[in-house]
């Protein structure tokens, strides 16, 4: 088995193996949320982290500027493992997706 290190993890910190699927899938999950906070025009989804957050006892923007930011970092380590491995993340989310012609007749 090769092994792998992520560069924000400390040496000493002991390995466990994960299944690709669900790295992968950790990896999707994290770029999806980090596409809807990029795509948050008025700021409601941060509104709603920073209220979460606050409900939960943090500090709310700082803590929401380190969540914000760990999804993304968190999303490239999880890609870079599997990339690591030769292996290529398969995408859950198309198997959701609507058929076209149900699509049309929505809209």
């Amino acid at each position: 088995m090769s092994s792998f290190t992520v560069p924000s993890v400390p040496e000493a910190e002991p390995d466990v193996p994960v299944p690709a699927s669900v790295v992968g899938d950790a990896a999707e999950i994290l770029n999806l949320i980090g596409d809807l906070i990029d795509h948050d025009g008025d700021g409601a989804v941060r509104a709603r982290i920073e209220a979460f957050l606050d409900a939960a006892g943090a500090e709310p923007r700082p803590a929401a500027d380190w969540l914000i930011a760990s999804v993304r970092r968190l999303a490239r380590e999880a890609e870079a493992v599997l990339a690591y491995e030769g292996i290529s993340a398969g995408r859950r989310l198309p198997g959701y997706w609507r058929h076209p012609r149900a699509r049309r007749q929505e809209g």
